[in-house]
């Protein structure tokens, strides 16, 4: 909730560095943080890329691969919970959502 309340007056490069940190970081406060944050979001009826860039207005997106693949995996997850029958598994989910990203960087 204070993320969206106040996500206009925070640092959306520092909030996604810190949302996509291993599960260890701070004893797990940032991957509670980043599941509290994805299971606040309504992605019901969405397209899966609309409600990957309604995901991303949040946040900035870090550049290392293992924080993206954890932001992504939790993302998939989140969606495919509530657009029941879209994909076979949050798995595909994830690897389209991930492509997506990887389409849309500049290398």
């Amino acid at each position: 909730s204070f993320l969206l309340q106040h996500q206009d007056r925070l640092d959306k490069r520092a909030i996604g560095d810190f949302l996509g940190r291993e599960k260890e970081y701070m004893r797990g406060l940032s991957s509670r943080v980043l599941h509290e944050y994805v299971d606040m979001l309504d992605f019901v009826g969405m397209a899966i890329d609309e409600a990957l860039r309604h995901y991303l207005a949040g946040f900035r997106l870090p550049g290392e691969a293992q924080k993206i693949d954890r932001m992504v995996e939790k993302f998939a997850e989140r969606y495919c919970l509530q657009n029941q029958g879209v994909f076979p598994s949050p798995d595909t989910a994830f690897v389209l959502g991930f492509s997506i990203i990887m389409l849309n960087t500049d290398l």
